[in-house]
């Protein structure tokens, strides 16, 4: 299955307690099957200054690393996340064209939607 989401796409929370924020995608993970399979239903992704959760590091070794109560980005499931078209909307996105000439396209205007950058 294609991922209408990718890493660098900007999108906005559609629900729970970030709803409303937006924010570039950092990163998609994708779980698997036992079988080595993707499976469709269990895509996360992590946006910038969502979803944020304090973990507790303690010192580990003699390298120099941030300790104590520290902030950052847990994984939300893709579908509480929606596409930002061209004109700042929340969108869909589709595909068109085969092969080469595929494209993604903005399924609220039609435009075609830039590639993120990674």
């Amino acid at each position: 299955m294609k991922l209408k989401i990718n890493k660098g796409d900007t999108v906005e929370i559609i629900a729970g307690e970030y709803k409303g924020h937006r924010g570039q995608v950092q990163r998609v993970i994708r779980k698997k099957f036992k079988n080595g399979t993707y499976d469709p239903n269990n895509v996360y992704i992590i946006v910038t200054g969502a979803n944020l959760v304090i973990r507790h590091q303690k010192a580990t070794g003699g390298v120099q690393t941030q300790t104590g109560r520290i902030e950052k980005e847990a994984p939300l499931h893709i579908s509480n996340a929606m596409l930002l078209g061209t004109d700042g909307k929340t969108t869909r996105a589709g595909f068109e064209g085969e092969g080469v000439d595929k494209e993604r396209i903005d399924r609220r205007s039609g435009d075609p939607l830039p590639r993120p950058r990674r």
